[in-house]
């Protein structure tokens, strides 16, 4: 007996059960694997899969199956669902650094984390300092966000904010 591996309601996260978007799955790694590590958007209509594909990247037997060295990519799901109006730049910053601390395996990333997640205010000055300095360590950050539009619609993270 075939078993549908397609569900409603919830998002896939068994990569198992996570059928076809092969263009779209090696387009992202691709892109990861690029030398000058290109970002990408899904863009699309509510209920497509948006979810059951970050899903799929974010799984640790995926990314190494496409050569995505544990021990160098830093991955970082975060459903930004849970933003309210009362979220603040430097507050997601908090959360998204604390993801990364605890998905990166370079003790002196880790330290480098820890200290400018403990700041009370997360400005672009310590997030360029940040960045610089797991660059030099051959680190690649890799933020999985969904429902992105959370942040672009919330007045504290509007573009005159400042982070």
């Amino acid at each position: 007996m075939i078993v549908n591996p397609f569900t409603y309601g919830n998002p896939i996260s068994d990569p198992s059960r996570f059928f076809g978007r092969k263009l779209e799955v090696e387009q992202v790694f691709s892109r990861l694997r690029n030398v000058e590590f290109e970002s990408s958007s899904l863009v699309g209509e509510r209920r497509v899969g948006k979810t059951s594909l970050l899903n799929y990247l974010m799984h640790p037997n995926v990314r190494q199956s496409q050569g995505l060295n544990p021990d160098k990519y830093i991955f970082v799901y975060m459903d930004l669902e849970m933003l309210d109006k009362d979220t603040t730049p430097s507050r997601l910053w908090q959360r998204l650094l604390r993801q990364m601390e605890r998905s990166c395996s370079n003790h002196e990333v880790k330290q480098i984390l820890v200290e400018v997640r403990q700041e009370q205010i997360i400005d672009n000055f310590a997030l360029a300092d940040l960045f610089d300095s797991v660059d030099e360590k051959d680190q690649y950050v890799v933020f999985l966000l969904d429902e992105f539009e959370n942040v672009t619609e919330n007045q504290p993270f509007s573009m005159d904010c400042g982070v």
